[in-house]
């Protein structure tokens, strides 16, 4: 069984009694002789217990004919065995909060070499630390609170690896920096560029002066940074010699977002490249980019890029535009022109998007959405959180329909001078591919456009319903009325039953017989038809010509081998009937793909 060290806080930490320490733990190993001894291996051995799982517990049973014996513990009328369990949960959640206890000064003055403390035999030896006065770690103590473990600092955890890796063995260089010292050693410290030139130009600034001081002749005390209480500078002294200790290094730091936690995480990085910081982010590649760290900086871009989200991608497109990485900024733009609608409208992060990225989002042509009116509903949405930065939660969408339908009826929203600097956000919106009834009549109840928009829109519809769907189309790629169909799981089928100017179509989308093969396609419904809904044959209008042009384009977005990549049919003319032979489209296959598949379907009737 491996040795398991655990290093808990002494005196100074608020713990001083044996009681205390046996309440804390919870483990009648504890007994009250601890205070006097002060013996850190009885310290640690009821944690260690804890660890040990049922196979410790089976002996103790075996070897005890009183092992079953219980015994009545405190007022609740709780029963526990004598011996420790090694099902004790709780025993294993202290014992592990212990691990994470950082170091304090009443158990390194326990632990050092100068005043080691005896062990019994049946106890493993204990590591013994040398820690030195130079070393950066927590000056003041810290209280030791019943259910609470102190968090270690950025500078204890750096020591605690660094020192692991290195055996103890002396630091060649000290770096002070956000007002720490950080103890680093050469073999180490030459993976970063800046510490690199940073040693060589120090250094050669050291042997300067030490010519400087040897050719005139004047014996004075070495300035330089050297251990107090080191044997190697006593024995240096008895020699003769002049005390040589670790050089200093001074790193200024002029950037806001490297903190010590991302100085410390990068630092270990030299010890062990496959650490992992708590957050990947902003201060984790300046701290990379100031070090001079080209892995570690390209392994956060990576991580970065892996977990963009609705909470992370505003923030990391702007690090991107920062540090000038287009990788990450494309990323970013190309998970908004596909989460935009399905994720970020739904969240209170919509309020940091920057006006810009929004507005070359919804002018992107591989922008998905259901129907072009919930592409209205997000502008509508972050509108509204520009002018109420103080919200915390989204609020419901009828209380934002209410806020712009309160507008002072003075002028619409688009036509005041507070409101026209978004005017360009409405105008990248298709707002004539809104043509279901309770979205119009939103429209109207909004105070937001001018009603010349409403007046052309509405002549567009009528025009277009009266000459039997033919559309004014001079440009399919704007013009195009889209809707979209999301394929999340399995089974990977999925159909959508649509209505343009009285004509009906039924979107399909689905997996073929072949392997990672996929078969999207749309066909014409009679007015009989059973997917049509009660409502659309009751209410709708219905078209009954037997021949009708139609343009469409199907637009495919996937995972393919790990990468987003579109693929696109092209604008296809075809007359669909009613009969079977006329009513289908083509299949456009597709190879390949992983969910989640966004699929989009542009349709627009020509003009006869």
């Amino acid at each position: 069984m491996a040795t398991m060290t655990h290093i808990l806080p002494m005196n100074g930490g608020g713990c001083s009694s044996g009681n205390s320490i046996g309440k804390i733990f919870g483990n009648p190993l504890f007994h009250r002789s601890v205070t006097s001894g002060l013996k850190p291996v009885s310290v640690l051995k009821a944690p260690v217990k804890a660890f040990r799982g049922h196979v410790s517990l089976e002996r103790m049973l075996s070897a005890s004919s009183h092992g079953r014996q219980r015994t009545q513990a405190g007022h609740t009328n709780r029963w526990q065995l004598r011996h420790p369990l090694g099902s004790d949960l709780l025993g294993q959640a202290q014992a592990e909060r212990t691990m994470r206890v950082a170091l304090n000064t009443s158990l390194r003055t326990i632990r050092t070499a100068d005043s080691p403390q005896p062990y019994p035999h049946d106890e493993p030896p204990l590591p013994r630390l040398t820690l030195l006065a130079s070393t950066s770690l927590p000056r003041s103590p810290r209280r030791c609170v019943p259910g609470h473990s102190s968090k270690a600092t950025p500078e204890d955890l750096f020591y605690l690896l660094s020192r692991s890796v290195v055996h103890y063995n002396q630091p060649d260089v000290v770096l002070e920096c956000l007002g720490s010292q950080w103890e680093l050693h050469c073999p180490n410290l030459t993976k970063s560029g800046t510490l690199s030139d940073l040693y060589m130009s120090t250094r050669q600034q050291r042997a300067r002066s030490l010519q400087d001081r040897a050719g005139s002749g004047k014996s004075g005390k070495d300035k330089l940074y050297s251990r107090p209480g080191s044997s190697n500078s006593s024995r240096d002294k008895q020699n003769g010699k002049k005390p040589a200790g670790p050089l200093v290094l001074q790193l200024s730091v002029k950037e806001a977002t490297v903190t010590k936690e991302a100085l410390s995480f990068a630092l270990r990085t030299l010890y062990n490249p496959e650490a992992c910081p708590e957050h990947w982010g902003e201060g984790v590649l300046s701290t990379a980019a100031l070090l001079g760290l080209p892995h570690l900086f390209q392994r956060c871009l990576t991580e970065m890029i892996n977990k963009i989200s609705s909470s992370t991608v505003c923030i990391f497109h702007r690090v991107s535009c920062k540090f000038k990485e287009t990788s990450l900024q494309r990323a970013c733009e190309r998970w908004l022109e596909l989460y935009l609608v399905t994720e970020l409208t739904c969240f209170i992060y919509l309020r940091d998007l920057p006006f810009e990225l929004l507005h070359k989002t919804l002018s992107s042509p591989r922008v998905f959405a259901a129907c072009e009116y919930q592409l209205l509903k997000t502008v509508l949405y972050w509108v509204f959180l520009q002018f109420n930065p103080a919200a915390q939660i989204l609020p419901s969408h009828r209380f934002i329909m209410t806020f712009f339908s309160s507008w002072p009826r003075a002028g619409v929203f688009l036509e005041q001078p507070v409101g026209q600097r978004f005017t360009v956000l409405f105008r990248a919106l298709r707002l004539h591919g809104i043509t279901q009834r309770a979205h119009l009549e939103e429209m109207q109840q909004i105070h937001v456009f001018p009603q010349s928009w409403l007046l052309l829109i509405f002549s567009k519809h009528y025009y277009t319903l009266h000459s039997g769907g033919d559309m004014q189309i001079t440009d399919f790629s704007q013009q195009a009325v889209r809707f979209g169909m999301v394929i999340e799981r399995e089974p990977q089928y999925c159909t959508r039953t649509i209505g343009l100017y009285g004509f009906y179509f039924l979107l399909k989308a689905a997996s073929m017989g072949e392997l990672d093969s996929h078969g999207f396609s749309l066909q014409r419904l009679r007015h009989w038809d059973p997917a049509m809904s009660v409502q659309a044959c009751e209410r709708h209008p219905f078209s009954m010509m037997t021949e009708r042009a139609l343009s469409y384009q199907i637009n495919v977005q996937a995972h393919v081998h790990g990468q987003w990549q579109e693929f696109n049919s092209g604008p296809i003319n075809q007359e669909f009937g009613l009969t079977k032979r006329t009513c289908k489209s083509q299949v456009f296959k597709v190879r390949g793909l992983s969910l989640p598949i966004f699929v989009t379907f542009a349709l627009a009737f020509p003009a006869v």
